[in-house]
């Protein structure tokens, strides 16, 4: 399988993690792409393999053995944790299963305001809108404050929620450096001792090459 990477993006974190977690990396070939700053605003040269492989130019993209192409991080989990991973990071069905999806629909509502915010502060000139910028900021921090309420029920075994949550908070630190830590006792405790995964370590994020 070919998974369309950048080191910058937590989409693309979380399903780098969910592999090595589900021990696939032997079977899942990372290609890494480039990105200029301009990506938020204005379209891009793409490599013709990476067109083809995910039309609406976006990444994690994965192209699976039989030709499958899956072009968002929610898709890639899924097939990851069903078809491969023998539903080890997200039950099958039942209470379990809800609770976590639960805790990964208001983590993705965070990230979905973190790349938000990210793309808005790239824009250069006027049309920036620091109402905008303020607002996904704002969101962000809302969830937060949600999930903190929620981390006293993480258990101790991985799965993807907590995988999609250690993604946000690490992407929160490299990108803004403000805190989000005070008040969030449980989330800190959390988030300090689930980093130092091997899987977390390996895949901290960088700045994506721009060339």
């Amino acid at each position: 399988m070919k998974l369309f990477t950048t080191p910058a993006s937590p989409w693309v974190r979380r399903c780098v993690v969910s592999v090595i977690e589900l021990g696939l990396d032997d079977q899942v070939e990372r290609i890494p792409t480039t990105w200029p700053h301009t990506w938020a605003t204005q379209t891009t040269e793409y490599a013709p393999e990476f067109i083809a492989s995910t039309p609406v130019a976006r990444i994690p993209a994965l192209v699976t053995d039989d030709g499958l192409r899956l072009v968002d991080s929610h898709a890639i989990c899924d097939y990851l944790n069903t078809e491969l991973g023998g539903y080890r990071l997200l039950p099958q069905s039942g209470g379990k299963r809800w609770a976590l999806v639960s805790i990964i629909s208001i983590t993705s509502g965070a990230l979905e305001a973190q790349i938000s915010r990210r793309a808005e502060l790239l824009r250069q000139g006027p049309d920036r809108s620091e109402d905008f910028i303020r607002k996904m900021h704002d969101r962000e921090h809302r969830c937060y404050a949600a999930l903190e309420a929620m981390a006293g029920s993480f258990d101790a075994d991985v799965d993807l929620a907590q995988i999609t949550l250690a993604c946000a908070l690490s992407y929160h630190d490299f990108r803004f450096k403000e805190d989000w830590r005070s008040g969030k006792p449980r989330l800190s405790a959390w988030f300090d001792k689930f980093i130092q995964r091997p899987s977390m370590q390996a895949t901290m994020p960088f700045e994506t090459p721009q060339h």
